[in-house]
């Protein structure tokens, strides 16, 4: 309990916040976590990810026990009723009695008058016992079941399967589903690598060398956000894969780096030395303090410009950068495992906003780029539209721009299995990584 507001309250809590103000996981968790007692933090998340995660495959249970469709309750009623599906069909460890007792009490808090409805239909899914059913009829189509039973989108799963293939599409859905791991950047600043991992050990974080990136190390301490080297911000949380990203960022003494918060590619570019100094653009305020200050925390201030401006106008002279890498905002399909509930608020239709401001985004990283520089074009999506189209549509308005294709043995072997033929990197979520896509877009003129 935290002030006296029970964990299950806590956990309908967040979940209405994520349904009706759009809010995310991460930070809402975090606040709360840290308000609780630590034998209680495990179970709030354990209880909101799950909830999030299996939403779908939650509604379908609920609904074979209710007169009509969840998406007519009240949003409080919604979240009881999936809070309380979620202990009795996954989580082994929350007796049926607790878990149908105390989320009927969280709901009595805020809507008295759903308590019996929620207390009845959670007494009849605890009575069929775990794991779900899932009743779709012999003709179902293999694709919406795939859909419901890793709890996705149908429309996002078919686009999948169509440019990844059956097999790999699936291996990413069901990683969506599993807990992520921490990822941290082992930023040496002059430190052999391996003492500074071998420190982290002996202060209880046990955690491996990644083969994604060269100073990329995942962690499986499960409190590793609360080490003294993480907490204080003088190791970075970034995902490998978005560390491999930075592989493709040509080496220069300057990189600009556009779109840069929260911060972890301006800090790998320089922990592995393809910058020694790098120009951050950042457009939110808030986000430029944090950027700001994680740089600080790092040791890094000195050798990166933090410039609060848009990325699409950025206030930095045309054609003098060797260098440029942008991480375009973009929808976020390849980080579901993390944000699960971007998948219940994405509509196809928003990938063509989306798209328009990549489009000026990388317009004005190309002007800024110098000829015969190179700008590396990232998303943490996996749609074409934010990425092989974006590309497409700005090349295509240029005569002075062209893909360029890296050479597979230069590449950390798995980005190198990621290269397409047409020189697009596609890396689909999995159990180690989120998804990014990725493009080399080269300057003509100048010297290579």
């Amino acid at each position: 309990m935290t002030d006296g507001v029970p964990v299950r309250a806590l956990a309908v809590e967040v979940l209405v916040r994520i349904e009706r103000d759009r809010a995310f996981a991460a930070p809402l968790l975090a606040a709360k976590e840290g308000r609780l007692p630590p034998r209680d933090r495990g179970l709030l998340r354990t209880i909101v990810l799950s909830a999030l995660r299996n939403r779908s495959l939650l509604d379908h249970v609920l609904a074979r026990h209710l007169s009509r469709p969840i998406e007519t309750l009240d949003t409080d009623v919604r979240a009881g009723l999936r809070v309380g599906a979620a202990q009795l069909l996954l989580l082994e460890r929350v007796p049926p009695h607790a878990a149908v007792g105390e989320t009927v009490g969280a709901v009595r808090l805020r809507v008295p008058r759903a308590a019996g409805l929620v207390n009845a239909v959670l007494r009849k899914v605890a009575s069929e016992g775990k794991p779900p059913r899932i009743d779709l009829g012999p003709e179902t189509d293999p694709l919406a079941r795939l859909a419901l039973e890793t709890s996705h989108p149908e429309w996002l799963v078919r686009r999948w399967v169509a440019d990844l293939g059956l097999e790999a599409a699936e291996a990413a859905l069901l990683s969506d589903d599993a807990e992520a791991s921490v990822d941290v950047l082992l930023d040496p600043r002059g430190e052999d690598p391996d003492v500074l991992l071998a420190r982290l050990r002996h202060g209880g974080l046990e955690g491996k060398r990644s083969p994604w990136a060269p100073l990329a190390v995942t962690l499986s301490s499960a409190s590793a956000g609360s080490h003294p080297e993480i907490a204080t911000g003088r190791l970075a949380v970034v995902d490998v894969a978005a560390q491999a990203m930075c592989e493709l960022v040509e080496p220069a003494e300057v990189v600009v780096d556009l779109a840069a918060a929260p911060g972890g590619k301006t800090r790998t570019l320089l922990a592995t030395g393809r910058a020694r100094r790098v120009v951050a653009l950042e457009r939110n305020p808030t986000r430029t303090r944090r950027l700001a200050a994680g740089l600080q925390a790092a040791g890094r201030a000195e050798e990166v410009l933090v410039v609060r401006a848009d990325s699409a106008r950025p206030p930095l002279p045309r054609g003098a950068f060797r260098s440029v890498l942008l991480d375009a905002p973009c929808s976020g399909t390849g980080t579901l495992r993390k944000n699960p509930e971007i998948r219940w608020r994405l509509v196809p239709t928003d990938l063509a906003r989306l798209a328009a401001t990549q489009r000026a985004l990388l317009a004005a990283a190309l002007d800024l780029c110098a000829p015969g520089g190179s700008v590396v074009y990232v998303t943490c999506s996996l749609e074409p539209e934010e990425n092989e189209e974006v590309v497409a549509a700005v090349v295509g308005e240029r005569a002075d721009v062209s893909v360029e294709r890296p050479e597979p043995s230069r590449l950390p072997a798995p980005l190198a299995r990621a290269l397409r033929p047409a020189g697009v990197l596609r890396v689909a979520p999995g159990a180690s990584n989120d998804g990014f896509t990725a493009t080399v877009l080269r300057k003509d003129g100048g010297s290579r």
